[in-house]
């Protein structure tokens, strides 16, 4: 099977050949092929044909990762548009039609052998600090309103988003974080009127236009677990472990319903020892694999700051355990 078969099985709930792997966000491209990304702020600079090789420069880089790593969805990285007007983040395209040509063009470098990956999220996310307290505050005062202004959102991220897949898009990551490590940062009857409603007519605009959708959020989704599995998408991530998200259980309540993604513990990743990360990596494949469903990740993202080595740790322990043929699908971590 190719990587992108892999991951389209994995999507329907069926077994492919071998545990499929991608990442919602990989940032070691220097580390590990020598190259960097142009974006941000230095791509804003560029114009006419220097800009055209940049696209170019970048569709390639995410293709040559994809080939080294066997990822079966390459990533793009985002749009300056889900950010603060004015702010130009370092990690995205400053303009929307830039992102929506290196698209295209990962798309093409990919030949079928992969899938593209991409996305933002018009639902409400946990709000940073200096707007929280306003931001719950108007649930209540203004909740019409605040139900309105819910519905335009996903309104307006779904038109991007239709845009993206045009373009090449395959598979619609939607990243609105909810939850804390303890729970959800609204209550689940907060979360039923002012999410789940928009989440899901987000979901079902998606799939209408022929796109995987993949639902993330970090934290314990334990409280809205069911809402966030009925809001329909294809799978789930990331299955928290820092939150104390057991993907076993996880595994044995929902498999059969929704495609789970995660959840090697990136906190191991990043400061732990190699015992630790193969630990990690090995209850998540023993837990997250039998009878297929299953695409293996890190529970967040390969940040800069993970040691290039930690991850190939993670994804030696594919190469060991990942191989279906090899696996007994009866078996399960969880007792």
């Amino acid at each position: 099977m190719t990587p992108k078969e892999r991951a389209i099985a994995a999507l329907n709930l069926q077994q492919p050949d071998k545990v499929p792997t991608m990442e919602i966000d990989f940032q070691l491209h220097r580390e590990l092929i020598g190259k960097n990304l142009i974006l941000g702020k230095e791509l804003g600079k560029l114009m006419g044909k220097e800009k055209e090789k940049a696209l170019q420069h970048n569709a390639q880089i995410y293709v040559e990762t994809a080939i080294e790593l066997d990822y079966s969805a390459i990533t793009v990285h985002p749009p300056a548009i889900e950010c603060s007007p004015g702010y130009i983040p370092p990690w995205s395209y400053p303009d929307f039609e830039d992102e929506l040509k290196v698209i295209s063009l990962v798309y093409k470098y990919a030949e079928d052998r992969f899938m593209v990956a991409m996305g933002i999220d018009g639902t409400y996310s946990i709000p940073d600090g200096k707007e929280y307290l306003d931001f719950v505050y108007s649930l209540v005062d203004e909740p019409e309103e605040k139900i309105e202004e819910a519905e335009n959102r996903v309104n307006q991220a779904v038109e991007i988003m239709k845009r993206m897949i045009a373009a090449g898009a395959q598979v619609m990551y939607n990243c609105s974080d909810y939850c804390f490590n303890k729970g959800p940062f609204l209550s689940p009857q907060m979360f039923e009127k002012f999410i789940y409603p928009f989440l899901k007519k987000q979901t079902e605009a998606l799939k209408a236009e022929g796109a995987y959708v993949i639902k993330h959020t970090d934290g314990n989704i334990i409280p809205v677990i069911d809402m966030l599995i009925d809001a329909g998408p294809h799978a789930i991530h990331s299955i928290d472990p820092v939150a104390m998200v057991d993907i076993g259980e996880i595994k044995q309540k929902y498999g059969s319903k929704i495609c789970i993604m995660g959840n090697v513990n990136t906190a191991k990743l990043q400061l732990g020892t190699e015992e630790e990360i193969i630990e990690s990596a090995e209850y998540a494949l023993k837990c997250g694999m039998p009878g297929g469903g299953y695409i293996y990740s890190s529970c967040n993202a390969i940040f800069e700051g993970i040691p290039l080595k930690n991850y190939m740790t993670m994804l030696k322990v594919r190469e060991r355990l990942g191989i279906y043929s090899d696996l007994e699908t009866s078996r399960c971590c969880v007792l």
